[in-house]
């Protein structure tokens, strides 16, 4: 009885660090599931940004597509000017809006709101455009000359179209 005696357990300081080690767990436990619902969170409003994008960006392409398919029957600038006068300007605007609409596709798309499989979609189409129609690479070359790389997002020397040549 009297070796029990003598050991002289601090209960007191047992209680303490017992607490002291449940908190910092319990602590850690909470941090954990606050990064894992934050993440979670952030994937969800990432994924709902990139599908009302994805949604508008499909609409303005379907309604300026027929409008492309008009343009790329002509050869240049000047014949579509010389053949459809009254309607040139009109023509000319649809293509600074598809010239935009590919800017805010790329920007968004450096900005990593749009992921990479979606945007090497667009992109694909986008160069389709460009390469296959003398007309489209006419008027962009004219548009990147008249207003510059930083009209459309874009740093010095960077394109959205790959086979662009100044």
């Amino acid at each position: 009885m009297e070796e029990i005696n003598n050991l002289n357990i601090d209960w007191e300081l047992i209680t303490n660090v017992l607490g002291v080690l449940v908190t910092f767990f319990l602590g850690v436990a909470v941090l954990i599931s606050t990064n894992k619902y934050n993440k979670n969170q952030s994937d969800i409003a990432s994924h709902q940004l990139q599908k009302e994008l994805f949604g508008e960006y499909n609409k303005r392409y379907d309604v300026l597509n027929g409008y492309l398919e008009k343009i790329t029957k002509h050869e240049s600038m000047e014949y579509l000017m010389d053949k459809k006068p009254n309607k040139y300007p009109f023509l000319r605007n649809k293509l600074n809006d598809y010239f935009n609409l590919c800017a805010e596709e790329y920007y968004w798309y450096k900005n990593g709101r749009i992921d990479e499989e979606l945007w090497k979609s667009w992109e694909v189409g986008m160069n389709s455009w460009y390469d296959n129609h003398a007309i489209i690479r006419e008027a962009w070359k004219e548009e990147y000359k008249s207003f510059g790389h930083q009209s459309f997002y874009l740093k010095k020397d960077e394109q959205f179209f790959k086979n662009f040549e100044k």
